[in-house]
């Protein structure tokens, strides 16, 4: 019989605090990565499956095959193999129970597994709803958890709608937290410019973020800055052959004005 976990919920302020540390974590805010189970070989496969399962839960054995291949859908056997290795890897819950359990309406997990996405909702959905008073550090903590492009370095099949999701989300994030810190009597540039930056780690393509970039840059007075703002977004719409928005070009004029003063980002 598998392991059992053994509570440890920790509190923080990092969301995690109705969270037992112990249990299987399946982390997609960057490449992908699952406790347990390695990326390399078929494992990166095994780690795939426990994505889709857990962001897409209830599918049945054959919708499976086809979402992990669908072009040579695996077969019910290599499924099974690989739903064992997950159990086997994954183990059970504080009451014995396996985190897999076998389905009942299609394939899910128990309750308890933790996930970065599941986090990252949480806080944002938390200092959203606190405001620019008080939900400035959820939204930090939000963004600490990414790591990259959602799901990055491997093709998944299945996963296109769950990329578009979380880098809508996280970009609707960013802007709005380097809003807030750009407001205010004592506006944080320096952390509004970070948060910035990791945004378009993740979506570079993001034209309301290099707009926050610009205006940031503009209102320190760093032309520097501006400048190189400028350029990366430039080359970004050479390179996927953008038309870049009117407000776009509108802020560019802004900003490449001789006059730098305070401005909100919006």
């Amino acid at each position: 019989m598998p392991a059992q976990a053994v509570p440890s919920a920790v509190p923080t302020s990092n969301g995690t605090e109705d969270e037992d540390l112990e249990t299987p974590e399946i982390r997609i805010l960057g490449p992908l990565q699952v406790s347990s189970i390695s990326s390399s070989g078929n494992a990166t496969k095994v780690g795939a499956l426990a994505a889709l399962i857990h962001l897409r839960p209830g599918r049945s054995a054959d919708a499976l095959c086809t979402a992990m291949d669908p072009v040579n859908p695996w077969s019910t056997r290599t499924l099974q193999s690989r739903l064992s290795e997950i159990r086997a890897r994954f183990g059970a819950d504080a009451d014995g129970q396996p985190y897999l359990p076998r389905p009942k309406n299609g394939y899910a997990f128990r309750p308890g597994i933790r996930c970065d996405w599941a986090r990252f909702q949480k806080l944002a959905t938390r200092g959203l709803a606190a405001g620019p008073g008080t939900g400035i550090p959820d939204l930090e903590n939000a963004l600490g958890l990414v790591r990259g492009k959602p799901l990055e370095g491997q093709d998944y099949p299945w996963a296109d709608s769950i990329q578009q999701e979380v880098i809508s989300r996280v970009v609707d994030v960013t802007h709005t937290l380097a809003a807030w810190l750009t407001e205010g009597d004592n506006p944080d540039m320096d952390a509004a410019r970070h948060a910035v930056l990791r945004g378009l780690d993740v979506d570079e393509t993001s034209e309301v973020l290099y707009r926050d970039w610009m205006r940031i840059e503009w209102a320190t007075g760093n032309t520097a800055g501006v400048r190189k703002a400028i350029a990366r977004l430039q080359q970004v719409a050479r390179t996927y052959d953008i038309s870049l928005e009117p407000l776009t070009e509108q802020v560019i004029d802004l900003v490449l004005s001789e006059s730098p003063q305070q401005v909100s980002v919006s």
